[in-house]
């Protein structure tokens, strides 16, 4: 946990200590006067106007360190509620490095933490831990929808459902204090009338964001895709083709991939993890026992699960480890071109998936199965209709590095349909949102069953109070201590 108590002033580079660029941005906060910083600057700092640019040199005992732009921002009126000056420095990153030790040097600064500057946003009451949090997925993004939500978290209209909730249960208590105290000024069934009114406008905000959360959302936050399959069935050929680079090791030798590889592919503005696993099989190897393992605990996660199956391979006993309720987007027949199928023997040994087509992993198009009506696994698994497509599907063909490569415009036609659909109705993405949002409904419904059925005001006030207590948690007014390390991890250094 960041020291709660630790009020000295910080510094820290704004703009990252991986790579030169052209401008680095140097903040510095908590300082009591910028006069106290004047040894540091040519220029006299009695001249500085706030919220202006002005061109400076830092000096040292040894002369000219950097020729910066000196912006002052006086607080409260600033980020985090304190003085802050950002200086526009060349950002080479040796030259970065010697002014940050320059001022550390000198005893009045310390180097921040990660996210040290929001976090005194939040101590001082600038940012609500929800806006944090926004502000954390916008920093963290790993698709279009991520990057809108954090905006809308921070600023936009997610926080103005919570702010408006808050608001109308602000008045709901008001209502209720209004029963208590002055019913007989203001008339009883007034009173009534006015707690009622205020509850359906509360219900109807709480109603509609909890409409936001239904479904399995956890996994869009930073979605995965996983290839599950037999040894040698083809997974990292069709891993290689969906990256249109050979990152993974493709041989005809069984267990060839004994641990997870993965690498990230781009798909329609959003940024999938693409992961490659263990062949699934039997084995005495220590290592690749231990990655088939990890392939189990990746598929549970996983947003988008392809299951890749060789119809050649004899052997389908080992699919029986996985679990009985596990359901695969996409199931891939490979080697179609060198083995005779028989769909409905071999559909009777696999788990349960949603649509499925042939391929040869090597050239030609990638084909349909040509089957078509109900295929029945297992008993205990019960009926599946798989969705075949009823034309090919022709890989389009580019050049790069390797040579010819094959995007499989399929599959990840696929993917982006089901992000797409999952996230047509805009749902809450952070989980701690998702679970206060649900608490809140939850209890909701609860108070206006006491609402409807209990006349002692005093039960209804102490009802309130708890309902409150779940509010708070949402914006942040009640700030949880065990989400504050997470989320601040997640910050980069001089956020």
């Amino acid at each position: 946990m960041l020291n709660l108590y630790d009020d000295k002033p910080i510094i820290a580079c704004s703009t990252g200590t991986k790579s030169n660029t052209a401008i680095g941005l140097i903040r510095l906060s908590g300082f009591k006067d910028i006069l106290d910083l004047q040894e540091f600057f040519s220029l006299d700092l009695n001249k500085v106007k706030t919220r202006f640019a002005h061109y400076t040199d830092i000096i040292s005992s040894k002369g000219v360190v950097d020729s910066v732009v000196l912006t002052f921002y006086k607080g409260p009126n600033s980020y985090n509620g304190e003085n802050i000056l950002e200086l526009g420095v060349h950002g080479n990153q040796f030259n970065i490095r010697r002014i940050l030790k320059l001022f550390v040097d000198s005893g009045k600064f310390r180097a921040a933490k990660e996210g040290e500057f929001t976090y005194r946003a939040l101590l001082n009451q600038k940012l609500t831990l929800s806006q944090v949090e926004g502000l954390d997925m916008l920093l963290n993004a790993s698709s279009g929808l991520m990057l809108q939500q954090g905006l809308e978290t921070l600023q936009g209209n997610l926080h103005k459902e919570y702010t408006d909730l808050y608001d109308s249960f602000i008045k709901l208590k008001g209502a209720v204090e209004i029963t208590i105290d002055f019913s007989e000024d203001v008339g009883e069934q007034e009173s009534i009338d006015l707690l009622n009114r205020n509850f359906s406008r509360f219900f109807s905000i709480i109603k509609r964001l909890n409409n936001r959360i239904q479904g399995e959302f956890g996994g869009l936050t930073s979605p995965e895709i996983v290839l599950v399959g037999q040894t040698n069935a083809g997974k990292s050929s069709l891993f290689n083709s969906l990256l249109q680079d050979n990152r993974s090791i493709v041989s005809s030798t069984a267990g060839t991939t004994r641990d997870y590889v993965s690498e990230y592919v781009f798909i329609d503005e959003v940024n999938y993890k693409l992961i490659d696993t263990a062949g699934i099989r039997e084995t005495v190897d220590q290592i690749e026992k231990i990655g088939i393992e990890r392939t189990f605990e990746v598929l549970e996660r996983a947003f988008y699960k392809i299951l890749v199956v060789n119809p050649g391979e004899s052997n389908f006993e080992d699919f029986k480890k996985l679990p009985q309720d596990l359901v695969f987007d996409l199931l891939i027949i490979s080697h179609k071109d060198l083995v005779e199928v028989d769909y409905k023997g071999l559909f009777s040994h696999l788990p349960k998936f949603k649509k499925c087509f042939h391929m040869s992993l090597k050239n030609g198009p990638i084909e349909p199965v040509e089957v078509f009506g109900p295929i029945e696994p297992d008993v205990k698994n019960g009926p599946i209709e798989p969705e075949f497509n009823t034309a090919p599907i022709e890989p389009i063909s580019k050049s790069g590095p390797m040579g010819p490569v094959h995007s499989f415009i399929f599959i990840e036609d696929q993917i982006s349909f089901k992000f797409s659909e999952l996230t047509a109705n805009n749902p809450i993405l952070l989980e701690r949102h998702r679970d206060c949002v649900n608490s809140i409904y939850c209890k909701a419904v609860e108070f206006d069953d006491v609402l409807r059925n209990i006349n002692d005001i005093a039960i209804i006030s102490s009802e309130l109070n708890i309902l409150g207590k779940y509010v708070s948690e949402l914006i942040g007014i009640v700030r949880p201590d065990d989400v504050l390390n997470d989320i601040f991890s997640n910050f980069c250094i001089g956020k």
